[in-house]
């Protein structure tokens, strides 16, 4: 080979410079995950400040100043739940509202958000059992509410609407809190904000579920207080989930490199939390659906059956998988074949139906007395 020939690098052998990619991973780079994962990796939010740290240290003190803390914030919990356990029972909105107002749960919430996100382990431990004080405070006092003011509530078509509208949670619900733990996390650190924080807890409702909890316990409605209760910790584990990521977000971190595997740990356990609420509360969201659809199957099909029939009572629902409806209906003259109507029913829902029809005839009398 001659001496004046010089041999061009092949591109095996170029090295890469910057802005060039391998093959290999251009198709990685170009798919919807790296996109995200290039862009969370990029993610470098500067330091909190003194002021930001210093609001989220001060939500639980310790030492000897613990002790204190802990015996207001069971006085307020237990003021708060009977608050919210007679608005329920009298059916008052506006006395519930007040009840979420006085309700210091969101403090160890707030607490236990950040020792997760900062691998604080004491804090975490110690934000977790004052919230179990205050959970079993809360559902002690509604259970005795009710033993006092509970006794014309038979069944569950007699519960208020306030608690049974805490006995069915659903998707909705775990939005609402994922929402409000995200405006928690935001406020918390920046004390010029604190005063939104109110209005966070009237949004997420933590102490009405637990005065469920025990005013249904009480009326031997197990069921109810079981639906009630995963309401509360739909609230829970979403709000620290939620917080903790806008936390993380705001640059709260562990302070030692080791912490940083037991954030990914413990962010993945209070994501597998919201997502093992998420499967009860879709069922129970897949069940209103049902119900919904069920009912408009039904007006539909009386108003086809007898466009003179008057609905005065829709009891439809979906119940191991088979349609239940009865209905109370006003008509004038004889009713038309009831097994007519069980078949509309049938064919606008798509599925077998059970028909229990009540039909009362509705008599006009005009009467001129001269």
């Amino acid at each position: 080979m001659p001496d004046d020939i010089i041999e061009e690098p092949s591109d095996v052998d170029r090295p890469a410079v910057d802005g060039e990619h391998n093959p290999e991973h251009l198709g990685d780079e170009m798919t919807a995950a790296g996109t995200i994962t290039r862009w969370l990796g990029s993610i470098s939010p500067s330091e909190p400040t003194d002021d930001a740290r210093a609001s989220v240290d001060e939500l639980i003190p310790h030492g000897s100043d613990l002790p204190s803390y802990v015996l207001r914030f069971a006085a307020l919990t237990a003021m708060s739940a009977a608050i919210a356990a007679f608005g329920l029972l009298a059916d008052s909105g506006a006395v519930v509202i007040g009840a979420m107002l006085v309700a210091p749960l969101m403090t160890p919430i707030m607490a236990a958000s950040v020792a997760t996100v900062t691998a604080d382990n004491r804090r975490l431990v110690r934000a977790m059992l004052i919230l179990l004080l205050g959970t079993v405070i809360a559902i002690v006092v509604g259970w005795l509410v009710s033993a006092i003011a509970g006794g014309r509530v038979i069944d569950v078509k007699a519960l208020p609407d306030e608690i049974r509208g805490r006995t069915f949670p659903g998707l909705l619900d775990l939005g609402i809190a994922i929402a409000a733990g995200a405006a928690a996390g935001y406020i918390q650190p920046r004390r010029s904000a604190i005063s939104a924080l109110p209005g966070v807890g009237i949004a997420v409702a933590l102490v009405p579920p637990l005065a469920t909890v025990g005013i249904t316990a009480q009326l031997g409605l197990s069921e109810d207080a079981g639906n009630a209760l995963l309401l509360y910790l739909t609230n829970l584990a979403a709000i620290i989930f939620s917080a903790g990521i806008v936390l993380f977000l705001s640059g709260f971190r562990p302070h030692e490199e080791s912490g940083r595997g037991v954030l990914r740990i413990r962010l993945a356990i209070t994501l597998g939390a919201v997502a093992l609420v998420a499967i009860p509360l879709y069922l129970h969201t897949q069940s209103v659906i049902d119900d919904l659809r069920l009912q408009r199957a039904v007006v539909e099909a009386v108003e086809q059956w007898d466009d003179e029939v008057r609905i005065v009572e829709n009891d439809s629902v979906v119940s191991g998988g088979q349609a239940h409806v009865e209905l109370l209906v006003v008509g004038r003259g004889e009713p038309r074949p009831v097994w007519q109507l069980a078949e509309l029913i049938r064919d606008r829902y798509g599925g077998q139906v059970e028909l229990r029809l009540l039909y009362q005839t509705d008599l006009l009398f005009v009467v001129s007395a001269l």
